[in-house]
């Protein structure tokens, strides 16, 4: 029986300044360049962070531009592109991380977003 547990879905949404962080169920995260749609990329922030995930995490509706993008068909555009970085961390990190981000009222993505672009500024 396939079931939605089975399924790779879509968690949480985060915004750069090009791209979409798109952090799914297994914990890996997809970026994908606001140019992937027309109304993507002529929207203002505010306009893509008027957003809702769909079919419980098949795909993300933007409420304000009223486009749909699905996980299938950013699987299907960039996942030859995608890229994996292994890195080491204590057994626990994600835990720290989790807790530090629900107490920040952020997603796990946001969060490493946050940092990441801290970092690239200092």
């Amino acid at each position: 029986m396939n079931t939605l547990k089975d399924k790779v879905l879509i968690q949480s949404v985060g915004f750069g300044d090009d791209k979409l962080y798109i952090e799914l169920n297994t914990n890996r995260v997809l970026t994908v360049p606001y140019s992937y749609t027309p109304k993507l990329k002529n929207a203002t922030i505010e306009e893509l962070k008027d957003y809702r995930l769909i079919a419980n995490g098949l795909g993300i509706h933007f409420e304000s531009l009223d486009e749909d993008i699905s996980l299938e068909g950013i699987i299907r555009d960039f996942g030859n592109e995608t890229k994996r970085i292994n890195i080491s961390v204590q057994a626990n990190f994600l835990d720290i991380a989790d807790k530090y981000a629900k107490d920040h009222n952020l997603s796990r993505s946001a969060l490493i977003q946050k940092a990441t672009m801290e970092f690239i500024a200092s």
